[in-house]
């Protein structure tokens, strides 16, 4: 569906803000310099977005709810919860890969503002990452994974794992690949969750 003139607008706002926060940081960028990229009056973005803090927090909402309605659309695709996790952590290093100045925005300056919380973009986030709290119960009623397992300690060891490595290679530039990590961050992970062999088979019909 073509979007309209103002949503092309609010986009082309959004999207210039994202590069600037990311390359002056937040405190340091200005609402004049984010008009002067985007081409459009500073009257326009006020238009939009009341303060600079509330642009800042429209950022999220529309990248994280595309990357989570991606990993809704592969996951019924895919058999098995650790091959499922495998997917999760592969589209969000991509994603990051893909959108170095968002993965910037996202971990610098929006991931320790408690203002965030109440927010559109962070609402978007909490329930995207539901998904994997799914496939990890999944995982456990498949008899896949230990059945002693606390899905919510799991899935924040994944995602903290995540935003530490992405903070670093946001702030660093290594490694220059992030989804090398995809493989040796699962195959850790899954060597602590996964049910014995011998479970499995006492338990599998």
């Amino acid at each position: 569906m073509a979007l309209s003139k103002i949503e092309i607008r609010k986009k082309n706002i959004i999207d210039t803000a994202t590069r600037v926060f990311s390359q002056r940081g937040f405190q340091e960028a200005t609402i004049t310099e984010i008009a002067k990229e985007a081409k459009v009056s500073e009257a326009s973005i006020y238009e939009y977005f009341s303060t600079k803090e509330g642009l800042l927090f429209s950022i999220p909402a529309e990248s994280s709810q595309t990357l989570f309605d991606l990993m809704a659309f592969h996951l019924k695709l895919i058999r098995g919860a650790a091959n499922k996790l495998r997917a999760i952590v592969f589209l969000f290093m991509d994603s990051y890969q893909n959108s170095p100045d968002f993965a910037a925005v996202l971990m610098l300056f929006l991931k320790h503002n408690k203002k965030f919380l109440d927010t559109k973009g962070h609402h978007a986030i909490k329930e995207g990452i539901k998904q994997i709290t799914q496939v990890i119960e999944e995982g456990i009623a498949a008899n896949e994974f230990r059945n002693d397992l606390n899905p919510y300690l799991v899935r924040s060891m994944i995602l903290g794992t995540i935003e530490h490595l992405v903070t670093n290679w946001v702030m660093t530039g290594t490694p220059e690949t992030l989804t090398d990590f995809v493989d040796p961050l699962i195959d850790n992970i899954i060597l602590g969750i996964e049910a014995s062999p011998c479970h499995q088979r006492t338990n599998t019909p």
